[in-house]
């Protein structure tokens, strides 16, 4: 089990950093999770310069645990109150699109709209 205060602090360091490198070009706003953070930058920067220690096991769950609580304020950031739902030809309905909602109404129709071009069926727009 790891200590929440470290989680927080270090999360809390991380996320200044991403914010920094957001605010340079180096890493897109819209990124969602820790994988995609990965895929914009060298990740283990972030460990060196926040000084996460490594090399044990209660260390690499506190890595695990402050990972999972940066890509949960990562899709919070980005988390919108509109959501999709689109139902098929046979009735079964399906929330599409981004799982966290999207930042627009207009950006969710687009969605639902392109669903109903391409699948048939029918879609709602809706409040998260």
């Amino acid at each position: 089990m790891t200590d929440a205060e470290d989680v927080r602090r270090y999360a809390d360091a991380i996320l200044a950093m991403i914010k920094e490198d957001q605010d340079s070009g180096q890493v897109p706003r819209d990124v969602l999770n820790w994988d995609e953070l990965d895929a914009s930058v060298d990740t283990d920067e972030y460990w060196r310069q926040a000084q996460l220690t490594s090399g044990t096991a209660t260390a690499a769950a506190l890595r695990d645990t402050v990972t999972g609580e940066v890509s949960r304020r990562l899709t919070r950031s980005q988390a919108g109150p509109w959501n999709v739902t689109w139902t098929d030809p046979g009735g079964r309905s399906v929330d599409i699109g981004r799982t966290i909602g999207y930042a627009t109404r207009e950006e969710a129709e687009t969605v639902g709209e392109r669903y109903l071009t391409d699948h048939g069926g029918a879609y709602r727009v809706h409040d998260s």
